[in-house]
């Protein structure tokens, strides 16, 4: 579903409606560069369970796994706590532009979901040099 129009309200009204298979989608993130190399794949969608690198806002250069993932393309982090003026701590709601997955969930024993995101995506990134498009041959009596 591919919303054409520019106003914010009619924006966010689709980013509502989506469907969870388009919403895994836009909840894709960046990987660190090591598991970049490792698995060849730049994003992955992310899940309960990652542990991730906050890279910029207020919480800066803090690691820690991810506990809830909402709707609104947002994620809290265990680690990530404010605590307010009468005492109480919450975990603030981080957008996902902001994260790199530096650690997948259960690495060992990948589900197939994510197992097959990865081979699909791999083909792509691991390649160095990519074939070469059949070029257009002129038709012979054709202006």
């Amino acid at each position: 579903m591919k919303v054409r129009s520019k106003s914010p309200r009619v924006q966010r009204k689709a980013l509502f409606n989506y469907q969870n298979h388009q919403r895994s989608k836009l909840l894709s993130t960046r990987v660190a560069d090591f598991l970049r190399e490792e698995y060849g794949i730049k994003n992955l969608p992310l899940k309960v369970g990652d542990q991730v690198r906050v890279v910029k806002g207020e919480f800066k250069d803090f690691e820690g796994e991810v506990t809830e993932i909402l709707k609104n393309q947002r994620a809290k982090i265990k680690e990530a706590v404010f605590e307010k003026v009468d005492g109480t701590q919450f975990h603030p709601a981080i957008h996902i532009s902001n994260l790199i997955i530096t650690k997948l969930k259960d690495e060992k024993k990948m589900d197939r979901w994510r197992a097959s995101i990865i081979e699909r995506k791999a083909i792509y990134g691991i390649r160095e040099e990519f074939p070469e498009p059949p070029k257009k041959q002129k038709q012979e009596g054709a202006k």
